[in-house]
């Protein structure tokens, strides 16, 4: 199955309203609310979903975890860290890009950001990060197959996306309990609410689709 996963989670906030005041709050510009939904992990370009799981927050946005990759603080990053300053901080992105975030009490402590290689790669590995490098990520036949074709240095690489792939997804079991692609089917219906910036729609340049949807 490919996945399309976009989102930020925050962890353990309790009962928290979600209106489009905080929506705004957080750094993002010009979107109106839309009403209840089907939440959707990996959204289109504009959207954003947003709900309450079990006490944390879910935000999903296409281009969200890009404000929190960038060299220096994003305006979104700083409100984030604001409103939410002792909470724990998970962004995860599969398929619309490759990379994590976390923050603890105000701080990012990991960044990886992966594409064709490793692109960043901030603090200090994450346990999750630990317990995947012990697994067999790519077998001893695959291994073989690539050795005919790659370089070693092309082979390290392949084997450092694959860490990146299976600890975003170990990270999602903070949240859910279990990995977020080893949910039942019927845990994936999930409701929340919808907000979208309509503006985005006319833009065709996807850089600036991705950066009008936030505070500068």
């Amino acid at each position: 199955m490919g996945w399309n996963i976009t989102a930020t989670f925050i962890k353990d906030i309790g009962d928290l309203e979600i209106n489009l005041e905080l929506l705004n709050s957080l750094g993002f510009k010009d979107f109106e609310f839309i009403g209840e939904s089907d939440f959707n992990i990996g959204p289109e370009f504009g959207e954003t979903h947003i709900t309450n799981y079990k006490g944390s927050l879910i935000i999903a946005n296409s281009s969200l975890g890009w404000q929190f990759a960038k060299p220096t603080q994003s305006q979104a990053e700083k409100k984030f860290l604001e409103k939410f300053p002792n909470s724990e901080i998970i962004q995860v992105s599969i398929g619309h890009g490759l990379s994590y975030c976390v923050f603890q009490n105000g701080q990012k402590i990991r960044l990886r950001e992966a594409g064709d290689e490793i692109y960043q790669d901030f603090g200090n590995p994450l346990p999750e990060e630990i317990e995947s490098r012990k697994l067999e990520l790519i077998s001893k036949e695959d291994l073989e197959e690539m050795r005919e074709e790659l370089t070693e240095e092309e082979i390290q690489n392949e084997m450092e996306l694959e860490v990146t792939y299976d600890t975003a997804f170990e990270l999602t079991k903070r949240i859910f309990g279990k990995r977020y692609d080893e949910l039942e089917i019927s845990e994936y219906n999930i409701k929340g609410f919808k907000f979208l910036n309509k503006a985005v729609a006319t833009e065709k340049d996807y850089g600036k689709k991705s950066e009008m949807q936030f505070e500068q």
